[in-house]
């Protein structure tokens, strides 16, 4: 299967800088193929991509989802016949709309050899407002239609400029991935696996699982012992919160949190993980059932994320107790 990833971005934000990040620490044999589409006369960006593995195709004197929807899906075409890649790579004009390039790719899409994979678009935390405010009909077009957004300058930007962008964003496109962290800071992997799937659930995943196990358990022995109950499955016996943060929290209000999680005022808590950052470039990982806390230090992940799952949670207290306006 050949994944079809786009990096797209308004003009500026990173968009090669992130490409050049992944292309360098992908598996040796990875065969990538790059498609890079440049409005003007001149490509620049193509030789700083170059490398073991990788084949550049440069578009220029236009826009893949205007003038040149018909060269690039010959060089799109061609790229899958000839090389045979196990990903392609477009990185767009700063200038085009995400909604148009995916529509141009939708032809490639429809081959049974190939599926999209990352639909990101990289977005200047720093600058964001500026290009709100002037440009929103590109910008706004390449929020909306993005499975992940990934913050560039994040490592330059104030925790409130950060939280105040990110849920900006939250706002407009609730179903994306927001990746906070410098990418510096995380592996390309991490940034690929976040890309490439619902990673905001993976905690949910993971807990309802451990507890769908343990509800199980408990029904086998009841049959076991001859009482015959209805089963259920975990997501209609448990209730769930989740909250995806670029929140800095201090280790001792983690503490507190988990805490308080037992003083019934936020509902029958069974299990609570998270993965936050506490410090600059210092991430921790919390587990939490009744009566056992565990704080352990961790590699940083693309954004901080919190679930807790139990019965009659109370969300909204829950949102006040991890910070959430």
């Amino acid at each position: 299967m050949i994944m079809i990833d786009i990096i797209s971005g308004f003009l500026g934000a990173g968009k090669t800088t992130l490409i050049q990040k992944i292309l360098s620490e992908k598996p040796k044999d990875e065969v990538v193929a790059l498609i890079e589409n440049e409005f003007g006369d001149v490509g620049i960006d193509g030789d700083l991509v170059k490398g073991d593995g990788v084949e550049v195709r440069e578009i220029y004197s236009g826009c893949i989802c205007c003038t040149l929807v018909g060269h690039f899906e010959r060089a799109l075409s061609e790229l899958i016949d000839k090389y045979h890649p196990m990903r392609i790579i477009i990185e767009p004009s700063g200038i085009a709309k995400l909604s148009d390039v995916l529509r141009a790719c939708e032809t490639s899409l429809a081959r049974g050899d190939v599926r999209l994979g990352m639909c990101l678009v990289v977005v200047n935390a720093l600058n964001y407002d500026m290009y709100m405010k002037n440009w929103p009909e590109f910008f706004l077009n390449q929020i909306s239609f993005a499975r992940t957004v990934v913050l560039s300058r994040a490592q330059n930007a104030s925790s409130e400029v950060l939280e105040r962008v990110f849920s900006d964003i939250a706002r407009i496109n609730p179903d994306a991935n927001i990746i906070t962290t410098p990418w510096f800071r995380i592996k390309a992997e991490t940034i690929v696996r976040a890309a490439e799937r619902d990673a905001a659930s993976s905690l949910v995943h993971e807990l309802m699982e451990e507890l769908s196990a343990h509800h199980h358990h408990h029904e086998e022995e009841g049959r076991a012992c001859g009482v015959h109950e209805h089963g259920h499955d975990a997501d209609e016996v448990f209730d769930v919160w989740g909250l995806e943060t670029p929140r800095r929290y201090a280790a001792a209000d983690i503490e507190a949190a988990l805490g308080a999680l037992e003083d019934g005022r936020y509902g029958i808590v069974l299990r609570a993980k998270g993965i936050v950052q506490t410090g600059d470039g210092q991430w921790t990982q919390f587990d939490f059932v009744p009566g056992e806390t565990a704080l352990t230090a961790r590699d940083a992940d693309y954004t901080g994320r919190i679930c807790v799952i139990g019965q009659n949670l109370n969300k909204p207290a829950l949102a006040a107790l991890f910070g959430q306006d």
